[in-house]
């Protein structure tokens, strides 16, 4: 029989209560049972960790194998925890009366025959996660799952939708096969959004309201984006020159939406129970996925060809000619506003309806807005990019991806426990932090900026399938990286050697634009995109490997982690601005 309001583990742990601390000894338990992790009755509050390392959640199930059979450890509709297939117990308000500890040799359970509970034996190890989410389940509101996971979806929808239409725009453009440089500087600038936000949290603590904050920018992108859909196509003529300053103008504000999202979004979100911030993160991926699979139904219509125009006897004219894709860049930017709208809206549901409201967390309301002052200064550090909403990342690279690298209850904001296994030595630090550094540079700033002179000699086609394969590229490598982590120096540095080979290949094949290796063959088209794909997926596994194992390490790595990401990617779009429109190593061509 289960003794009514024990509240204990099994095993030398020591379960830290409200009221006080008790070690329950190894014995304690059957010899069957004493792998379980932690098993608690009682109510909820009194749910606290078990210990650093034996983390318990009454969110979470746990299936624990009893000999040849399966004890499942479950919630229970009066928010008590009791095992099954045992029977139930009424837990009463006697539960949450003390009990002695147990002696030496007792159980809970009593004696427990686990031959008896055959019959309830999944079929195989696996069925454990199939409890384990049923469970979860069960424990959460899913109106609040699509609601957080529409509000993640506009952080960087605005900036990811514009940069999948970077192959119909360089046509159009003044600026031609430059503009993506000029979007990568923009965008980098746009972080001064942060800056601001976390200058104004030091200074004007309690004062400034994020809600109304997160409203006001949430405006300003869908603003943003409806104007672009009817001016990006208008010049405006500077020093002689024809520029696209309604396009820029409109891409900077929308920038400054995602960049400051970094700072903003994810701390909010910490209001609500943590289950929910995988949500969010789950919507931020989104933001580049359901942009580029847009994309991809609206393709390009083909590569631009040179045809005659207004010929007369004695003197013919050519000009190019792209085929237009299956609907305009106008309906693709009216698309992606309706998304951000709709982003919009989610966000006020989750600030006003009474079941998202009921979700939130029982201290929200005072350590939220602590917690937040200084959260603010820490996440403006974090780094910002085009491809920020690829994947999933809580760490701030890229904002996309350790959603997907630990469990849920990772992203409480205490550090993991930093071991002599996670502990890194000086000299493994500052390369990682070099790493990063350089990875940035690379991915968020120079190679964005060339990727037009690198894909665009072969064919329009073939930079339409990178940039949004790419784009599709970031969120599975964070996928990846949740079921095959790779932490250590030695094999993050096996990684970034075929990247390294990879980005060399890129980067040749911009600076010998517009006769590249292998141009006009179907051979060079597929490689060149198989070479986005590639470095994209590889850089962004090893940006969030490098910040997995600072957040293990504890301490101001994930700062410093920032800082690097962020100097990295500054220097990055600067190069590449200044190598393209004030030198002659890159050039473009026209088929006329």
């Amino acid at each position: 029989m289960i003794q009514r309001g024990f509240d204990g583990c099994f095993g030398p742990h020591s379960c830290r209560t409200s009221n006080k601390s008790r070690e329950v000894p190894a014995s304690a338990a059957p010899r069957a049972l004493r792998p379980v992790v932690c098993l608690r009755w009682g109510p909820r509050a009194a749910l606290e960790e078990c210990s650093a390392d034996q983390h318990f959640h009454p969110f979470a199930s746990r299936v624990q194998q009893c000999g040849g059979s399966w004890v499942k450890v479950l919630r229970s509709e009066s928010s008590r925890i009791f095992p099954s297939p045992l029977p139930r117990h009424d837990f009463g308000k006697e539960a949450t009366e003390k009990t002695p500890l147990l002696s030496k040799g007792s159980s809970p359970f009593g004696v427990i025959d686990c031959d008896k509970s055959s019959s309830n034996k999944p079929s195989s190890a696996n069925m454990g996660i199939f409890y384990s989410l049923r469970e979860r389940l069960k424990n959460r509101v899913l109106l609040v799952d699509v609601l957080a996971a529409l509000f993640g979806m506009g952080a960087w929808l605005s900036i990811n939708g514009m940069y999948t239409q970077l192959p119909l725009l360089v046509f159009n453009a003044p600026e031609g096969w430059g503009l993506p440089s000029y979007i990568v500087v923009l965008i980098q600038a746009a972080n001064i959004g942060g800056v601001i936000y976390g200058v104004m949290q030091q200074f004007c603590k309690g004062k400034v309201s994020d809600s109304l904050f997160i409203s006001i920018l949430m405006f300003i992108g869908c603003l943003s984006l409806l104007l672009m859909s009817f001016f990006y196509g208008q010049t405006v003529e500077i020093g002689g020159n024809l520029h696209s300053v309604p396009l820029l103008a409109l891409v900077f504000t929308c920038a400054l939406v995602a960049c400051t999202s970094s700072v903003l979004f994810i701390p909010y979100m910490s209001r609500f129970r943590e289950t929910y911030l995988v949500s969010y993160m789950i919507g931020e991926g989104l933001s580049a996925f359901v942009p580029s699979i847009t994309s991809l139904l609206q393709g390009v219509g083909g590569n631009p060809v040179c045809r005659e125009v207004n010929s007369t006897d004695s003197i013919k004219k050519y000009e190019q000619y792209v085929p237009p894709p299956l609907f305009s860049v106008s309906t693709f930017l009216v698309l992606i506003f309706c998304l951000q709208l709709l982003s919009f809206i989610s966000f006020i549901l989750l600030k006003t309806l009474p079941i998202c409201k009921k979700q939130r967390n029982s201290q929200s309301s005072s350590s939220y807005k602590n917690n937040n002052e200084n959260e603010g200064v820490r996440s403006s550090m974090m780094p910002s990019s085009p491809e920020k909403g690829r994947s999933l990342t809580s760490d701030g690279d890229n904002g996309r991806g350790s959603a997907f690298m630990t469990e849920s209850h990772d992203f409480e904001s205490s550090p993991s426990p930093v071991t002599a296994q996670t502990k890194m030595n000086n000299m493994t630090y500052t390369v990682f932090l070099i790493m990063q550094a350089c990875a940035s540079a690379l991915a968020n700033g120079l190679f964005p900026a060339i990727q037009s002179y690198s894909c665009l000699p072969y064919g329009n086609v073939a930079y339409h399938l990178a940039i949004n394969l790419g784009s599709m590229a970031n969120p599975v490598a964070c996928y990846i990286l949740f079921f095959v982590t790779f932490t250590s120096l030695s094999a993050i540095s096996l990684i970034a050697f075929p990247t390294l080979v990879v980005a060399v290949f890129i980067f040749v094949t911009a600076t010998m634009s517009p006769e590249p290796p292998l141009v006009n063959t179907s051979s060079g088209e597929a490689l060149v995109v198989i070479s986005w794909v590639l470095f994209t997926g590889l850089v962004s596994y090893i940006k969030l490997a490098i910040a997995t194992r600072f957040r293990k390490n504890g301490g101001k790595g994930l700062f410093w982690y920032g800082a690097m990401t962020q100097v990295g990617s500054a220097i990055g779009a600067v190069t590449g601005f200044a190598l393209l429109n004030y030198t002659g190593v890159f050039k473009s061509y026209s088929p006329c």
